[in-house]
């Protein structure tokens, strides 16, 4: 039991249920950081959205949950920012005294009563598109990925001094994984199936790869949700997905979401080259799945975007592909051409990623998190 426990309470947004029921990969992340602080002694609550069967108020593990009344994700902004305000105003009546709340809803951060919440701790795991002004109340902005705090203090300038950069965490059961070497020849993605994703870029890239010498014996699996509720871009996305994989017949297979981490687990461990192809240059903040599948032991291919650049350095631990590019699937298909055709090349950059995502395990992290903490409060 640390000597000075600190009341701790994570306030996670309107959409997903914790645990993760529905997915969510702020969800997933705080859930684990609240464990950890749980377990380093500190009183830790953790207030989410009311969903199913889940109770309304229970302790499980040393932590309290609080679960609150909301709703399913709209395609409207302008209906998803409304049911966040209404979220927040709940939380606020339900809010428990506290040292430090942490939250990364748009809203909360607005209407939250010092007196009950103690410093306000905002986790930005998105790009700011203009509300960053409205956190000058705030006494701490957490960027996930040095991109975002860039982004932050761009927009808002007069914010930087509360700005701190930490990235997301990976839990040891992640790291526990075979060789690359001695995993069947199969390409994954993990994520949302939505455009911003590019999930149709890598469908052509595989293709593409397939008609070349060293490709024509793998597999692809594409593991992620495709409703809106979920995060993805609905029925009609998949349809075109569905389309564009249908010439490759059982090579290529559609899993649906996978929420469960054992299950996770065992998808990175069954694919030996992991492909991220995210075309959000101002949507995608880190990239958590690329770096469990680095834990993973996975050779990992990302897009050039800026985020990914926190954790992997081309032609190193990882390698990157120009989505901006005129072709796009061509220069990810040669690319995975190239890892599968050169076995030690594709060790190479499995072994480099896996020792790079150590420096994120989890207790890591979680202790940054609190020592971010305690300076807030005037602790040592």
């Amino acid at each position: 039991m640390t000597r000075s426990p600190m009341r701790i309470t994570l306030v996670l947004g309107p959409f997903f249920p914790v645990p993760a029921r529905l997915g969510g990969a702020v969800e997933k992340v705080h859930l684990a950081l609240a464990e950890a602080y749980a377990q380093a002694g500190h009183e830790v609550t953790v207030i989410s959205r009311r969903y199913a069967d889940l109770a309304h108020e229970e302790v499980v593990d040393g932590i309290r949950h609080i679960r609150v009344v909301s709703f399913d994700r709209s395609s409207s902004l302008a209906v998803n920012l409304a049911l966040d305000f209404r979220y927040a105003l709940r939380v606020r009546r339900s809010l428990p005294p506290s040292d430090i709340t942490v939250t990364n809803s748009f809203s909360l951060p607005l209407v939250l009563s010092r007196r009950t919440a103690g410093k306000i701790y905002v986790h930005v795991a998105r790009f700011p598109k203009g509300q960053m002004a409205l956190y000058s109340r705030a006494d701490r902005l957490q960027a996930i990925s040095q991109a975002v705090a860039d982004a932050i203090t761009k927009q808002a300038p007069w914010l930087a001094g509360k700005v701190v950069t930490i990235g997301y965490p990976v839990p040891d059961a992640y790291f526990n994984a075979p060789a690359t070497s001695a995993r069947p020849r199969t390409i994954l993605f993990v994520g949302r199936i939505a455009r911003e994703k590019g999930v149709h870029l890598l469908l052509k890239a595989f293709a593409a790869a397939r008609d070349r010498p060293g490709l024509s014996d793998w597999t692809l699996r594409i593991v992620g949700p495709h409703q809106v509720a979920q995060g993805g871009d609905g029925d009609g996305y998949l349809a075109e997905l569905t389309a564009l994989a249908h010439p490759l017949g059982p090579a290529c297979e559609f899993v649906g979401p996978v929420f469960d981490q054992d299950a996770l687990i065992e998808a990175y461990r069954s694919a030996a080259i992991f492909v991220y192809p995210s075309l959000a240059e101002t949507g995608e903040a880190f990239g958590l799945a690329p770096l469990e599948a680095m834990a993973a032991r996975c050779a990992v291919v990302v897009s050039n975007l800026r985020c990914f650049d926190d954790f992997i350095e081309d032609g190193v631990n990882g390698l990157k592909f120009d989505h901006r590019g005129r072709s796009p699937e061509n220069d990810l298909a040669r690319i995975l051409t190239r890892l599968a055709t050169e076995p030690n090349l594709l060790e190479q950059i499995a072994e480099a990623g896996h020792r790079t995502a150590a420096k994120f395990r989890l207790d890591e992290i979680a202790s940054r998190m609190l020592q971010d903490f305690k300076s807030l409060l005037g602790r040592k």
